[in-house]
């Protein structure tokens, strides 16, 4: 149990960020990216930024409180699809199921009998 514990631990920590660390996130570790490259089109964590600056010294690299260059500053909500019947009514809910998402009508009328739907 103790070897779980600590493979656990290296791998990063359970919290979920609106952005990862490129480069830990390959490593298959958790970290938050704090910082965004616009050359390289990735995002840092604190330790990763630092090697990524002393290699790459001539690249623009900006922080999270810099949202015109920050690579996510849209809400969910505006990057949300349409339902492909209903074409003006965003898609709200998620099937686990069939792994689609759904606007609220199309769900009780097709995907009711799903045990599986995330709202």
């Amino acid at each position: 149990m103790a070897a779980k514990l600590t493979t656990s631990q290296n791998k990063g920590c359970d919290q979920f960020y609106d952005v990862c660390c490129s480069v830990c996130e390959d490593d298959g570790i958790n970290k938050e990216g704090l910082f965004h490259c616009q050359k390289c089109l990735k995002t840092y964590c604190n330790e990763c930024v630092l090697m990524h600056n002393k290699v790459l010294k001539n690249h623009s690299v900006t922080t999270t409180g810099d949202d015109d260059n920050w690579p996510v500053t849209k809400t969910v909500d505006t990057t949300l699809g349409l339902c492909e019947e209903h074409a003006s009514e965003k898609l709200t809910m998620f099937c686990e199921d069939h792994e689609k998402l759904l606007w609220q009508v199309c769900h009780l009328r097709n995907h009711k009998q799903c045990g599986h739907v995330v709202l």
